[in-house]
């Protein structure tokens, strides 16, 4: 059996510091996208990034996170844009 390469680190309580680069980055990520692409519906955020290979749960923890933080914003129920 061959192992699977995933981009993205899936979320474990092993080592906080780095589960927060991982999230950092996902933040970043996201937000890139937002700066150039303008206002975006969470599904297509998620495709443009991979979503489905971050491991689970951590594309909506770092949705969440983002805007917690203030890197971005949501803009309606299912859409979030740069802030600023």
């Amino acid at each position: 059996m061959s192992a699977s390469f995933v981009p993205f680190r899936g979320s474990s309580g092993e080592n906080k510091d780095e589960n927060e680069w991982w999230l950092q980055r996902e933040i970043a990520l996201i937000q890139n996208l937002l700066k150039s692409e303008g206002e975006t519906r969470r599904k297509d955020i998620g495709d443009r990034l991979g979503q489905k290979y971050w491991g689970p749960t951590r594309f909506r923890q770092a949705l969440r996170e983002g805007v917690k933080r203030g890197a971005f914003r949501k803009s309606g129920s299912d859409r979030y844009a740069p802030t600023g």
